[in-house]
């Protein structure tokens, strides 16, 4: 039932869970930096306090400043720790520990306050900031600060025996409200860090799918032309620089134009899509296939020269002519043109290598259609 409870409240972020941590990291180093070396300041403020506490009794006030030191040293050296973590279980390790050091710090202290002290606002701040700073899990900062009001609650009970009940009941009762306020407040808190995430992560799959759909052609699933040009002057840029072998394939159906007016605009985009996809599982994972526009495509190789491009244009043409499209229950065959270019030394632009395969496929129609040129 409870939590039935927390789930109405808190958003459950399933597998996002470790993303969830690891987007928030460094920000929860940098908040658990801020408010450990507040506890230092808040540690360092008390020596007044506790100069008045013991005052005719200087060994135990030397005692209480050593006690003290050591706590800001331990703080310091946790948040010198913190800095250098990447790593979530790391981070929550340390810090669960300093946080069970500090409870634990302020416990033992609570074994020099007088007994008219029990009622102190740091046993009012400290369950309360646990629920609220600490990044950690609900049920690890609800164990940590119901351990420090038990502590609290038993030193000033059983320790200091004598105690005014109704000091005592008015101390319980607060403790009571400031777990119902700060676990409150914790669940807020980390609600609203995991919805911002969760819309974070949705607005960041929209750009990318609008992004995809920009840089990818409905119909044959290829790139668009803007994309594959984008790609292919940049493997060009590549191909100056270190002269790696670089060729491509301008790939156009043919008698595309008979097939539209024959079988209808729906038949001429299944053949376009089915062109698409049968280079696609021919293609290599380091190639780029675009549609150039109409019945036009294109093909990067990147590391490869003409003879082997040739291949690849074979294999291409040979696994079209075996795969009709059906249209209404009739098969349509039909084949393509390809032309192949090499980039070379004279070549200053992409544009030179582009404009070579395109004349090579024009005279691959020329020659009657269903075949290949290479230049």
């Amino acid at each position: 039932m409870f939590k039935k409870i927390l789930r109405q409240f808190r958003i459950d972020l399933g597998e996002m869970e470790g993303d969830y941590r690891v987007f928030y990291l460094k920000d929860d180093i940098a908040f658990s930096t801020l408010y450990i070396s507040i506890a230092i300041l808040g540690v360092l403020g008390m020596i007044r306090t506790d100069a008045l506490l013991v005052s005719g009794r200087p060994d135990l006030f030397m005692w209480l400043m050593l006690y003290r030191a050591v706590f800001v040293l331990v703080s310091i050296a946790v948040i010198v720790v913190l800095r250098k973590t990447g790593r979530v279980r790391v981070y929550d390790r340390i810090l669960f520990g300093w946080l069970s050091f500090t409870v634990l710090f302020f416990l033992l202290f609570n074994f020099t306050r007088p007994t008219n002290s029990l009622t102190s606002i740091i046993d009012v701040i400290i369950p309360f900031s646990i629920y609220v700073f600490s990044p950690l899990k609900l049920s690890y900062n609800a164990l940590l600060a119901f351990g420090f009001s038990v502590g609290t609650i038993y030193v000033g009970y059983v320790y200091k025996a004598g105690i005014d009940p109704v000091t005592l009941n008015a101390a319980t009762t607060a403790q009571f409200v400031v777990h119902a306020l700060g676990w409150v407040s914790g669940l807020q808190i980390q609600s609203y860090r995991r919805r911002s995430f969760k819309a974070y992560v949705q607005e960041k799959d929209a750009k990318e799918m609008v992004a995809y759909l920009a840089n990818i052609d409905p119909l044959t699933k290829s790139l668009t032309r803007r994309h594959f040009f984008n790609i292919a002057e940049s493997e060009f840029l590549r191909f100056l620089r270190y002269r790696r072998e670089l060729s491509i394939l301008v790939l156009d159906a043919d008698h595309f134009k008979n097939i539209n007016d024959t079988h209808g605009h729906y038949a001429g985009d299944l053949v376009l899509r089915n062109v698409s996809l049968v280079t696609l599982e021919q293609k290599r994972a380091q190639d780029t296939f675009g549609r150039l526009g109409g019945e036009e495509f294109a093909l990067l190789l990147p590391e490869t020269g003409i003879q082997q491009a040739k291949i690849v244009a074979e294999r291409i043409q040979r696994a079209w002519e075996q795969t009709p499209c059906i249209v209404d229950g009739k098969l349509i065959h039909s084949t393509v043109s390809i032309g192949v270019a090499e980039a070379g030394a004279e070549d200053k632009s992409f544009e030179d290598i582009m404009r070579r395969a395109d004349r090579m496929m024009y005279k691959a129609k020329e020659a009657g259609r269903n075949r290949i040129m290479a230049e």
